[in-house]
């Protein structure tokens, strides 16, 4: 059944729609605003985190603010040609987000590879957590790449990796795919 209505109601209706929809996007964003850039407090050369805790990331308690750029990339290493990478960077980020979410199947592994993963200014850590739990985090180091392997997981459960920065200007590769 087709319902005829007068174009000027269904105009009428259409502001109402909109009108209802502003209203509830403006409650839900002063209800829930992004966090404040954290200020970057134990120095320069310091890239640990010092606000966010494990447990936030674990929970996801807080959104980000500041924008992450992400392209898609293929390269060449040692033989393998790694294609569906990411990379992600940003100049000024704070919070948590997720960058990837899968259910992994008991007996699985799990490895996460990063390649030229460096930290410009700020705080800031990779998360890769597992069934709710963080079981490993990827930090800076002197190698090109930083890597992390848990071997045959116990059971069926959520994979995630969370980024948690802290006013951190980063960026790394994930290689996502091999040919």
């Amino acid at each position: 059944m087709k319902l005829n209505l007068n174009p000027k109601i269904k105009n009428i209706l259409w502001g109402i729609f909109a009108v209802v929809l502003l209203a509830v996007f403006a409650i839900w964003m002063i209800n829930d605003p992004p966090p404040e850039h954290i200020a970057d407090t134990n120095g320069a050369e310091d890239f640990s985190l010092q606000t966010i805790t494990e447990e936030d990331v674990v929970t996801m308690s807080m959104g980000s603010r500041g924008a992450i750029s992400e392209s898609e990339i293929k390269f060449n290493f040692e033989n393998l040609s790694i294609s569906n990478g990411k990379k992600y960077a940003a100049n000024k980020f704070t919070g948590l987000h997720r960058l990837y979410n899968a259910t992994i199947l008991k007996g699985s592994d799990i490895y996460v590879s990063l390649a030229e993963f460096e930290i410009h200014k700020g705080n800031f850590a990779f998360y890769v957590v597992f069934d709710g739990e963080i079981v490993g985090r990827v930090e800076p180091g002197d190698d090109v790449t930083s890597e992390f392997l848990l071997q045959n997981v116990e059971k069926t459960g959520s994979l995630e990796y969370i980024i948690a920065g802290e006013s951190a200007s980063f960026e790394f590769i994930a290689p996502i795919g091999l040919d």
